[in-house]
């Protein structure tokens, strides 16, 4: 089949199913909320796409592995997986932030987790934002082996490399997810499976450099990158305006 996109909402999730179904193959997407599911699947089903959404939660693999059977039986393994889930909440480590949102220019803001963060909610970040990504990596990578054919995206961001106040537990998933997808690609290269963490430079708003189509393209182009071109990091930086 086509591809595998685990993690859908209307932002990014939603454009980068579209991109890749426009390119003619059949896409599954994964998401959480059956409603929300069954509505992005309509939605694309009405612009012609063939699209396949699931419901299941990227932190608890039982439901992951149900999925996965599900897409199998229907359109067999897919060639390129897209790992988008995360939870996205800011907060701090040890002290309270008083904040309830947290908004950057003209972007939507995000709910604030408020409290510091103890050692359950890191775990279950963890989970959604690092450990779902390394199940999911092994549901899909026998058969891309097998074929010496296939392509592993992990949805990072700069804060991987810098975090920012507010954004402490978000900051250290974005540098394990990226640490796990150098590690994978260290691992899967050798057998013609390309796996690259996508590090996003800034803020996605509607209409803005980082629009959300803009960054749905960019993960398509490190799909079809040809193997000499391969690298564990994809920085995607909005171009400068010409002087």
């Amino acid at each position: 089949m086509g591809s595998l996109v685990i993690g859908i909402g209307p932002g990014l999730g939603l454009a980068l199913v579209r991109r890749f179904a426009q390119e003619g193959g059949p896409v599954a997407f994964v998401g959480r909320r059956a409603e929300a599911v069954s509505g992005f699947e309509m939605q694309l089903r009405g612009e012609g796409l063939d699209v396949m959404g699931l419901v299941a939660d990227a932190s608890r693999p039982d439901t992951m592995d149900a999925a996965f059977a599900l897409l199998q039986a229907r359109h067999g393994e897919p060639e390129a997986l897209v790992y988008n889930a995360a939870i996205i909440e800011p907060a701090r480590f040890v002290t309270p932030s008083g904040l309830t949102e947290m908004r950057y220019g003209d972007a939507p803001g995000w709910r604030s987790h408020g409290a510091p963060a103890d050692f359950d909610y890191l775990v279950e970040t963890f989970k959604s934002n690092v450990a779902g990504a390394l199940h999911a990596a092994r549901l899909v990578s026998p058969a891309m082996i097998a074929r010496q054919k296939g392509t592993i995206l992990l949805t990072g961001g700069v804060l991987a490399f810098d975090p920012w106040l507010e954004w402490g537990v978000t900051a250290l998933g974005k540098a394990a997810l990226r640490s796990l997808g150098r590690s994978l690609f260290q691992e899967l290269e050798p057998h013609g499976v390309q796996v690259s963490t996508i590090a996003i430079h800034g803020t996605m708003a509607k209409d803005s450099p980082y629009d959300h189509g803009l960054v749905a393209d960019a993960y398509w182009r490190v799909h079809m990158r040809p193997r000499g071109e391969w690298d564990p990091d994809f920085h995607f930086k909005a171009e400068e305006p010409a002087a």
